[in-house]
């Protein structure tokens, strides 16, 4: 028996599940943010493929009439986000999991796997691990099993349910099923996503009140084992980026951080005229960052701020600025607003759920006031 065995087992006979009451898996979700990343691309008209966000501790520049211009130093180097001095892991918290979007209650032994994207939520946090070689991991944790089944749709997107559930005989279509609570799922046993993909899925608890949802690709269950073998719940850690938000409008707080220093690919099931396949979708290469920060307004109202930075050469800007805002150049499209003049890097919030109201001119312009941009987006050792 492996030390991650004898934690998943040690963590069994601790505690006791309650059953927990669960729907099916959020896919309309996931095929909302699908949407939603059309509609930016396409208004955007740009091929960057990145997204960047708040981060503390960050080497700042105070916007101007005429704001420096960033370093831009192409790398690949994986940067692990630094340790949260006094702040309690999601082994001696779990409730705290997903309660402050500048935190990551977990971390990552750095000899075992290197975190190349990670994501802090309402309830839930995740990351995304290079094991070595080519593989890579997911990571969902929160503090209830429906949370960790559905809170996390950029994950799902990727890792998601019922992928191949009309091609494979052993599904185990990742959400709990009609007749199965979502805790019981959460005993230790390594389970395969799919056939087709040969994707592996191991949830367990390791404390009671701490879900943890891991999934990795392999000929069998060993990646996943190694990769939930890598987690460490006893520490917490922040989330860096090379952009802030210092300003904020009345009653505005920031409710969501993700950044990806790194992409890695993952088959996604294509079905085409009843035949099923795996097909590696396209993703953005190593030297490439990506961050996005959620602003909730006042009135159930959400502003993504999202940042794309790349350091290889691009086409110029389609838009040209229409109008300037706090010294900042920008293109005003109405419900969606294009920060300009920083190379390489497509800056844009705007308008994305259908549902909520649209972000009023002084709220954006409240945000665009308060935006730092780190001395070098490409070198994110040098964020902190």
């Amino acid at each position: 028996m492996t030390d991650l065995d004898e934690r998943i087992a040690r963590a069994l006979r601790e505690q006791a599940d309650g059953p927990v009451d669960t729907d099916s898996l959020l896919m309309a979700a996931v095929n909302g943010g699908r949407a939603r990343r059309r509609r930016r691309r396409a208004v955007i008209g740009a091929a960057l493929g990145v997204v960047v966000l708040l981060g503390a501790g960050v080497a700042l520049r105070t916007p101007s009439a005429a704001p420096p211009q960033p370093a831009v130093t192409p790398s690949p180097v994986v940067v692990t986000p630094p340790r949260a001095p006094g702040i309690p892991g999601a082994a001696e918290r779990p409730a705290l999991i997903g309660t402050d979007p500048r935190l990551l209650h977990f971390g990552v032994d750095p000899t075992a796997a290197k975190p190349v994207a990670w994501r802090s939520a309402a309830q839930v946090e995740s990351m995304r691990l290079d094991l070595g070689d080519g593989v890579q991991a997911m990571v969902i944790v929160a503090a209830d099993p429906r949370t960790a089944e559905i809170g996390d749709p950029s994950q799902l997107r990727d890792i998601g349910p019922d992928r191949a559930g009309a091609v494979t005989s052993d599904k185990d279509l990742s959400s709990p099923g009609q007749g199965l609570d979502a805790a019981s799922r959460y005993n230790g046993v390594i389970r395969q996503l799919d056939t087709v993909t040969k994707g592996w899925v191991l949830r367990w608890q390791p404390v009671p009140g701490l879900y943890v949802r891991v999934a990795a690709l392999g000929e069998t269950g060993a990646e996943v084992r190694r990769a939930a073998a890598a987690l460490r719940f006893d520490e917490a850690r922040r989330c860096v980026a090379p952009i802030q938000l210092t300003a904020l409008p009345p009653g505005a707080r920031i409710s969501a951080c993700e950044v990806a220093v790194r992409q890695l690919s993952w088959p996604r099931i294509v079905t085409v005229g009843g035949m099923t396949t795996p097909t590696q979708m396209a993703v953005a290469a190593s030297d490439h960052t990506e961050a996005a920060l959620t602003v909730a307004l006042q009135g159930a109202a959400t502003l993504p701020v999202r940042l794309t930075y790349s350091p290889r050469p691009s086409s110029p800007d389609r838009a040209k600025a229409n109008r300037t805002i706090a010294g900042r150049p920008v293109f005003d499209m109405g419900d969606f607003w294009n920060v300009l003049g920083i190379p390489n890097t497509l800056l844009s919030m705007g308008h994305e759920n259908r549902w909520e109201r649209s972000p009023t001119d002084a709220e954006v312009s409240t945000v665009i006031g308060g935006l730092r941009v780190s001395d070098d987006l490409g070198e994110p050792v040098s964020w902190e």
